[in-house]
């Protein structure tokens, strides 16, 4: 831990309107003034902490907003991959069937191979859960960065990342494995 002072401070969440004159704001500027320091709250209670406000001294905002934005990244990269997920049982699963007539097509549940249709709904679900596990991680990842920054620190996320890319290539791999295949 640095000796130097954070340019994050905390200011009170219980005020519903911070910045107006009430009673609330009273009280956290009398008990503000009576402690710097105020008494250390349990890990688990600050990490995830729906309502945090903090002074905008120097790059706070920013941080915070890059953070929000990381965590809108993880959440559209997990809908992706849940929709690629719900694509491939789809296209694994349904055969263009071109009748006599070519102006016309029927769609048909006939599977395009009896070994593609084996491996549609078990692939289909891999990346359901993975997506999932992703949105978890970006959730997880928010909070921790955003208690960090609190702290004047920033966790890097290599593990995360490593695996994360490990996965998903595993995924992609075996999927052009299967159409290739098939």
């Amino acid at each position: 831990m640095s000796s130097t002072p954070s340019k994050y401070k905390e200011t009170s969440s219980r005020c519903p309107f911070p910045g107006e004159a009430t009673e609330c704001e009273a009280a956290n500027d009398k008990s503000q003034s009576q402690s710097v320091n105020p008494p250390a709250r349990s890990r688990s209670k600050k990490t995830f902490n729906p309502q945090l406000i903090l002074e905008n001294n120097g790059s706070v905002a920013r941080d915070h907003l890059a953070s929000e934005r990381t965590f809108l990244a993880y959440v559209r990269t997990s809908l992706a991959i849940a929709s690629t997920g719900v694509a491939l049982v789809q296209l694994l699963t349904i055969s263009v069937d071109a009748s006599t007539n070519r102006s016309t097509t029927s769609l048909t549940t006939e599977p395009t191979s009896q070994r593609m249709q084996a491996y549609a709904k078990p692939l289909g679900s891999a990346f359901v859960i993975f997506s999932i596990v992703l949105l978890i991680t970006g959730l997880t990842r928010y909070f921790s960065i955003q208690n960090a920054l609190t702290l004047n620190q920033f966790p890097v996320a290599r593990l995360v990342i490593i695996i994360s890319s490990l996965i998903l290539s595993a995924l992609v791999i075996f999927t052009f494995a299967i159409l290739v295949a098939g």
